[in-house]
């Protein structure tokens, strides 16, 4: 018999509509989700969550003997549904970006759990060959991303959308994703991770190489977002001194 009191007593306490309340019981039965677990590092009334946020709860469930993230929409979301979400993290998943998508509904996404640490706590106290690796995954991943004009949108706040675990880079949290935007992913990221001043910005700067020409970053930069091609994002990796790891 599955279990769902985890998500039934949030609801009990944020007072959730019985419409709502039914619907998401619904399509979680649905989606094969077994139990709603009690379990995650985020404290909300009373209960233990991997995440929360202004449109989502993020629950750790079980389907049959697996594990997985369970996000599903609040009642109070301005968004109507997390179709949109569902389908850009499969469009971002069908180039190498984005934990696994399995099933969603209109109210639920089933998605691979990953165990992993933000990124700004990653690179306090990783290596520099370590932050060099990940800062070069996350670049193909971004460009990955901007080859098929899906722009995830909220890469400025790494903090919040990228984890890393068993060293590899993990984009979460595709909601407020679109197609055809103006904003490019690899931008994005460069401002947010070495543009920017601050301890995060200086440890990435440390681990690439003191020697790295901001201006000529900068203008390459704006270069790439205007051309998106491979000449002009290569020219960025060499800039970083990272056109030579793996990506």
């Amino acid at each position: 018999m599955a279990n769902y009191e985890v998500f039934t007593g949030i609801c009990e306490r944020i007072n959730c509509p019985r419409g709502y309340v039914d619907l998401v019981l619904g399509e979680l039965s649905r989606l094969g989700v077994t139990e709603v677990l009690n379990d995650g590092a985020v404290e909300f009334m009373g209960f233990r969550l991997l995440g929360k946020g202004q449109n989502s709860l993020v629950f750790k469930c079980r389907i049959s003997n697996n594990y997985y993230a369970c996000k599903v929409r609040r009642f109070d979301s301005p968004r109507p549904n997390l179709l949109n979400e569902g389908y850009y993290l499969r469009l971002a998943n069908s180039v190498g970006v984005g934990p696994r998508l399995f099933e969603y509904t209109d109210n639920v996404l089933v998605i691979e759990l990953i165990n992993g640490i933000p990124i700004q706590k990653y690179i306090t106290t990783a290596s520099p060959a370590e932050i060099r690796a990940i800062l070069t995954d996350l670049l193909w991943q971004c460009r990955r991303l901007d080859s098929i004009g899906l722009a995830h949108n909220e890469l400025s706040k790494p903090q919040d959308h990228i984890i890393i675990s068993s060293n590899k880079a993990f984009i979460i949290d595709f909601e407020s994703a679109s197609l055809n935007s103006r904003v490019s992913n690899v931008a994005q990221l460069l401002n947010a991770l070495i543009m920017g001043r601050g301890f995060i910005q200086h440890r990435v700067k440390l681990a690439i190489g003191t020697s790295i020409n901001l201006e000529e970053l900068r203008n390459t930069i704006k270069r790439y977002k205007s051309t998106r091609n491979d000449t002009d994002f290569m020219q960025i990796l060499k800039i970083l001194n990272l056109l030579n790891n793996h990506r």
